[in-house]
């Protein structure tokens, strides 16, 4: 082959085919899409299990005031808020007080019952998606 049949060849080659750039084109289109669909549901999981662990944290929290306090507190804001010369049981102030979707935990107590609950990604409280600690079981403390 000659010098000018070579360099003919080899510019002939140096593209790509126009069914190349479809196959290309085609498959970032569909990792595209799957990321599309599957980021926000990985996200959405991510905030179902921070929820998880903040209601965790919290019913720990109350706890732990019960027993510092001999008493449950009256409200979750209890559990930010210094008192005297002890810190905070909770850290992160208020905020440690909303869940990630912007909603404030709820805390519910009857005598030696309480129940911490996240209202989900709905944001309504009584709904399927709420997420709740349910301690059911009698702990100690005077009240």
């Amino acid at each position: 082959m000659s010098k000018e049949e070579t360099m003919a060849v080899s510019a002939m080659r140096a593209g790509f085919t126009l069914i190349e750039i479809l196959v290309a084109v085609a498959i970032i289109g569909i990792l595209g899409t799957t990321a599309a669909i599957g980021i926000p549901r990985i996200l959405e999981n991510s905030k179902i299990k921070a929820a998880k662990v903040g209601v965790d944290n919290l019913k720990a929290a109350v706890v732990a005031y019960n027993i510092e306090k001999g008493k449950y507190p009256n409200d979750l804001k209890a559990l930010v808020e210094a008192s005297g010369d002890d810190d905070p049981i909770v850290d992160g102030g208020e905020g440690a007080l909303y869940d990630p979707w912007g909603t404030e935990y709820k805390y519910e107590k009857k005598g030696k019952r309480f129940v911490v609950i996240s209202a989900g990604p709905d944001g309504e409280f009584g709904g399927d998606d709420d997420i709740r600690s349910d301690v059911t079981k009698k702990t100690g403390g005077n009240d």
